[in-house]
């Protein structure tokens, strides 16, 4: 999991003002965090501070900002001759990864897969006066962490291939939740889950060890119980939204990778990561549900 990416901004739909006042809350709350749970768990910092934890809601509720840059990512001819395993493209922005789709859709197993597949983004860039002087400025390269042997091609063939979520890997939300239901540039699929999902790859190295098995662990448990939505019959897009805050809480609580288990300052990490996407009340409820799980299972 070595690879570096570089940044993913967060949706200009759903972000808006407020970006040095958030990020100044943000370092409070990771100080205070840090201040009031060294050594400890994040359940326990919470059962012991209510003032972090509204200092949390405010956050998250003040406004919102893009990702600040990440590591550069690794250029595909840094990749050596023979890859190890499967290769992943991340999108540098929404508008790459709506010009790219199958590029960013898709795995690669060598490293003339994966030269291929950015040549052709670059094509498709470049047809759309879109800038991308170097690879870097558009697409990151990823290494999936797969139990399973790679698969060159489009991570999800059709939509049978839906019916289970590819580990550790983003090509879910447009793939296959938009896809069969289709609500676009600012649907959940692709403004929340498509866009936070590469935000917590692009983003990983702001989190200790334990923190990046747990992003990894959230990513593919959240497309996973998604599963069901793919074979639903027809949902607006508003019970979309619904059905999917819905398993969030669950997946961020899970047993054996729960947010509860962390580092403190993972807490402060992760709370900058999904600032871009909280001014939603329905996450602002999910953030309750974390933090009530969290307490609850420090009380037995």
């Amino acid at each position: 999991m070595g690879d570096g990416v570089s940044e993913v901004p967060g949706s200009g739909a759903l972000s808006g003002g407020g970006g040095t006042e958030v990020a100044e809350r943000g370092e409070k709350l990771s100080e205070g965090i840090r201040a009031r749970g060294e050594g400890g768990s994040v359940g326990a910092v919470l059962r012991c501070s209510l003032n972090v934890v509204l200092a949390a809601m405010l956050l998250l509720s003040i406004g919102c900002t893009d990702a600040p840059a990440s590591d550069a990512g690794l250029p595909v001819d840094d990749l050596g001759p023979e890859l190890a395993g499967p290769v992943a493209l991340i999108p540098t922005s929404p508008e790459v990864a709506a010009v790219c789709a199958s590029e960013v859709t898709s795995t690669a197993c060598t490293t003339r897969d994966a030269a291929a597949l950015v040549a052709r983004c670059r094509a498709r860039l470049s047809a759309r006066g879109i800038p991308c002087a170097t690879t870097a400025d558009c697409l990151a390269t990823y290494r999936p962490s797969r139990p399973v042997a790679c698969r060159a091609g489009a991570t999800y063939p059709d939509r049978a291939s839906c019916a289970e979520a590819v580990e550790d890997d983003c090509a879910f939300y447009r793939a296959c939740l938009d896809a069969a239901h289709p609500c676009g540039v600012d649907g959940y699929a692709l403004a929340f889950g498509e866009r936070l999902c590469n935000a917590f790859i692009a983003r990983r190295e702001e989190f200790s060890p334990a923190g990046q098995a747990w992003l990894r662990g959230v990513r593919t448990c959240l497309q996973r119980s998604l599963v069901p939505l793919v074979g639903a019959g027809a949902l607006s897009c508003e019970a979309l939204v619904d059905a999917a805050y819905a398993s969030h809480s669950g997946c961020y609580t899970a047993p054996g990778n729960s947010v509860c288990n962390l580092p403190p300052a993972d807490l402060g990490a992760l709370t900058r990561v999904l600032a871009p996407w909280l001014r939603d009340p329905r996450a602002l409820r999910q953030i309750g549900e974390v933090l009530r799980s969290c307490s609850d299972a420090g009380a037995h």
